[in-house]
Parts: structure tokens; C-alpha cells; sequence
């Protein structure tokens, strides 16, 4: 699922707690039977993320919350794998608009193996035991 935040719109915990209702609606349409069988959440820190609000919803939702220690983006799949994968054909290109950046980015995702998803989050636990193992300091120069 891809939730692109409007033009001047702010994560705040009303459009995160959206966000997680729809992400649970997606996982229902897209993975048969998943939420019945386990659901693991990751994010980071952020206000929005950690609010009552948010917490009670993910809860509500059945997800299971993984711990994320403070400032540690070395931690989320998003920083360490996709990114930077992303951003090699898009790298140089200009965009006239945001709906041409959409659609480039829309299209590097639909084209791109499941497997490379699949290889991103599958490094998160050694990731993990690593950034635990240094009680959640940053640790650069990760091995891709």
C-alpha cells in the first residue's frame, strides 16, 4: 500500500490512525486470512506514531508493535533498502510536476520483482538484533 500525503497536509495522529485503518483494509483485500494469522507493525518514533490515539488503534486493529529505539533509522526498511534502490533511475530526472514524479515512482514500484521487497524486510531482524545489540545507537555503514 502506497499513501501519497496531499500537497500542505502534516502526519499528524488523526491522518496516521487513517492511514493504519487503511492499511488494514488493504491487507484484508490483498493477503486472505493475514490479519487473523499476525500482523507485525514497524515505525519509528515520530509524535504520530506514539500518541494514545495511534496506540489504542493498533491495538484495535490486532497489529502487533514492534519496538523501535529512538533515532534510528538504520532500522526502518524504507531508509536502509528501498531509498536508496529507488533513487538510482530516478536520480538526474526532473519532474515537471508531482503527478510525474507519482507516476515515475508508481511505475519503478509496479516494475520492480517482489522479491527485492520480500529481501528488504527480510534483513529488518538481523538489522534489529544489531541496533538492540548497541542499545540503539546509530550504526552506520550497514552491509546492504
Amino acid at each position: 500500500m502506497i499513501d501519497w500525503l496531499p500537497n500542505k497536509v502534516t502526519i499528524n495522529t488523526e491522518y496516521y490512525v487513517q492511514v493504519l485503518k487503511k492499511l488494514c483494509e488493504a491487507i484484508k483485500s490483498k493477503r486472505r486470512g493475514k490479519l487473523s494469522s499476525h500482523v507485525l507493525l514497524q515505525h519509528d518514533n515520530a509524535p504520530a506514531h506514539t500518541s494514545r490515539r495511534t496506540l489504542d488503534e493498533i491495538q484495535h486493529l490486532g497489529f502487533e508493535l514492534l519496538p523501535h529505539p529512538p533515532y534510528s533509522p538504520d532500522l526502518a526498511p524504507s531508509d536502509y533498502w528501498l531509498f536508496s534502490e529507488m533513487k538510482r533511475p530516478l536520480r538526474g530526472k526532473r519532474f515537471s510536476d508531482f503527478g510525474h514524479l507519482r507516476s515515475a515512482v508508481n511505475s519503478w514500484i509496479q516494475g520492480t520483482p517482489e522479491k527485492f521487497f520480500t529481501t528488504g524486510i527480510n534483513k529488518l531482524p538481523s538489522k534489529w538484533k544489531k541496533g538492540i545489540g548497541v542499545k540503539g545507537e546509530f550504526i552506520e555503514n550497514y552491509e546492504q
